[in-house]
């Protein structure tokens, strides 16, 4: 095969490649997300929006060994998580998977002793809050 006829193919197999990629990404963002109905959370509910948790990363009060429902939604168009992780053994760890628009995580938050945890979004550093346990 001649070198300029191998240069049109690989040519044409790469325009071909970016015009199926662009309209595969035009196809997604035109595609509607269904939003995630949270009306009646009972428990804890934390929207992430604007790089915040419901736009002050409330402080969230809980018991010694008694477990509080924890509802953890995305209202951002941007990938949020929220995850627990504490050296101590005080608090039960744990980490969302990356939430899309309008995905949503149900977890528990159990605090094992007295004392003040953090909960934060591991994808942007000034979404952080506290959890105090009594």
């Amino acid at each position: 095969m001649p070198m300029s006829l191998l240069g049109n193919v690989i040519a044409i197999v790469a325009i071909s490649c970016i015009a199926v990629g662009s309209l595969w990404a035009i196809g997604n963002l035109t595609k509607e997300t269904p939003e995630a109905d949270v009306s009646h959370v009972e428990g804890v509910l934390l929207q992430a929006e604007r790089s915040t948790f419901n736009g002050t990363n409330p402080d969230i009060a809980v018991q010694v060994n008694v477990p509080k429902k924890l509802v953890v939604v995305n209202k951002d168009i941007v990938i949020h998580d929220l995850q627990i992780k504490d050296q101590t053994g005080g608090i039960l760890n744990f980490e969302t998977a990356p939430l899309k628009t309008e995905q949503h995580f149900n977890a528990a938050i159990v605090a094992y002793k007295p004392g003040t945890y953090e909960y934060f979004c591991s994808y942007h550093p000034t979404m952080r809050g506290k959890i105090i346990a009594n």
